[in-house]
């Protein structure tokens, strides 16, 4: 009887010794899993941030080559210095403007997945602020671009300066729908990252 109950705690043990391997097992599994996860999700978003700096750059690449092609134009068309400067000003604040908002070391993106979504989140905000700025200075700047070219091209004819306002302003128009476009792209790609972002911590 005694040899019986020997046999049966020892079964027992063996069994819960199989279970508890079995527990440690499926543990280092989930938790390979979740390392897995964490690290596909790490090179998605440096990844997606990667082409937004990409998209950085050729607006800044734009925006510089832009500089002595108006500094021509004002010579052609006679435009004033002060409009100049002030042009040229707002071209290189619009692109120190875009850096410092999407500044962020890419290489350690990821790494702390709660800060990175914040810094995400942040970037989006600020990027809502500089859009709203930058609109409202393109607006104040079309209608200084446009008094001066007409007072200068009025001698003309009302017609040839109505013509080129009308030019230009067809000219911002697109232009503003070619940089909301980007804008759009921009906030959805942050909001992409926020969402694999959040759906790892949430299965975490």
């Amino acid at each position: 009887m005694e040899s019986i109950n020997t046999n049966t705690e020892f079964n027992e043990l063996n069994e819960l010794d199989d279970l508890r391997q079995q527990i440690n097992a499926l543990k280092n599994k989930v938790d390979q899993q979740g390392r897995l996860n964490e690290s596909l999700v790490k090179k998605a978003i440096q990844s997606k941030m990667k082409s937004v700096h990409g998209i950085i750059i050729k607006l800044a690449i734009v925006a510089i080559a832009c500089v002595p092609f108006y500094i021509l134009m004002k010579y052609q068309v006679g435009l004033s210095w002060p409009l100049t400067i002030a042009t040229i000003v707002m071209m290189l604040g619009s692109v120190t403007s875009d850096y410092f908002i999407n500044r962020i070391d890419v290489s350690h993106m990821g790494d702390d997945l709660v800060e990175t979504a914040n810094k995400l989140v942040k970037m989006k905000r600020n990027r809502v602020i500089g859009q709203r700025i930058g609109i409202s200075a393109v607006l104040l700047w079309l209608i200084w671009f446009c008094y001066e070219y007409f007072a200068i091209n009025s001698a003309y004819g009302s017609a040839v300066a109505w013509g080129g306002i009308v030019g230009i302003v067809v000219g911002a128009i697109v232009g503003g729908l070619i940089g909301l476009r980007i804008f759009n792209k921009m906030q959805r790609t942050n909001d992409e990252m926020i969402d694999q972002i959040n759906e790892l911590t949430r299965e975490q």
